[in-house]
């Protein structure tokens, strides 16, 4: 059974997701937040089973949650009321985004930009303009190419827990790195299994300070993950940008 991106991996991603260390990022949003945002209303894009939303909302926040997979905005709702606490979840696409209100901040954690079409980003990132206050602070990151073409592309990857078995091929397509994933979850004495496709796109430190200087941000930081030195072997890139 094929699905769509993240459908089979929604209530497993926070366990199996668990070698970026939530916390010490949540750390890192919080003190850039604290930095650079002159208020506390804000949209996690692309939030995923929304860990960062959460973080945030605890943080004292007003955020709330978008993302284009119904799967895991289902899974952010389940966790947010085991944890006790509300938070707004909108189905959205980050290439179509819009608010009704002006935000002080947003966040696309965790590789959201990487599921951006190159010809797209340029709309994403004026949609994300429009939203944003005079000043407003938008921080995002994503995953190199060398991780995507030297770590990841055209290699195989695979977990066995007591929940779930995954397998995980990649194949290098050359601006973009196609990912087919196989999960087996138990339901019982028995196994299901489901297949889903996910296709993440390489961007360039140059190419996107290109695009957020031709349209309205100023750059204020570019790093590897978590504020460190943005090196050749970087997996991560983050940028802080503010609206003018």
């Amino acid at each position: 059974m094929k699905d769509n991106a993240y459908s089979a991996l929604a209530p497993h991603y926070e366990r199996l997701i668990n070698s970026c260390d939530y916390e010490q990022w949540s750390q890192y949003l919080f003190n850039r937040l604290e930095k650079y945002s002159k208020g506390k209303t804000g949209c996690d894009l692309a939030c995923g089973s929304g860990y960062f939303t959460r973080a945030l909302k605890k943080r004292g926040y007003d955020v709330y949650g978008v993302d284009k997979s119904i799967e895991m905005l289902n899974e952010a709702r389940a966790l947010c009321q085991s944890e006790g606490i509300f938070v707004e979840f909108q189905q959205q696409d980050l290439k179509g985004f819009k608010t009704f209100k002006k935000l002080d901040f947003i966040t696309v954690i965790n590789d959201g930009i990487n599921y951006v079409e190159q010809k797209s980003l340029k709309s994403v990132i004026k949609s994300v303009r429009t939203a944003l206050k005079k000043d407003g602070v938008l921080i995002f990151d994503f995953s190199s190419e060398y991780k995507l073409k030297q770590i990841l592309g055209n290699n195989l990857y695979g977990e066995d827990t007591d929940e779930v078995t995954y397998l995980w091929f990649n194949t290098d397509m050359g601006d973009r790195i196609k990912m087919e994933l196989t999960f087996f979850t138990r339901e019982g004495d028995k196994y299901s299994r489901r297949d889903e496709t996910h296709e993440q796109y390489v961007h360039t430190e140059q190419a996107v300070k290109a695009l957020l200087e031709e349209n309205g941000f100023e750059v204020v930081e570019i790093t590897g993950h978590l504020g460190k030195q943005l090196e050749k072997e970087s997996e991560r890139i983050n940028f802080i940008a503010i609206k003018k």
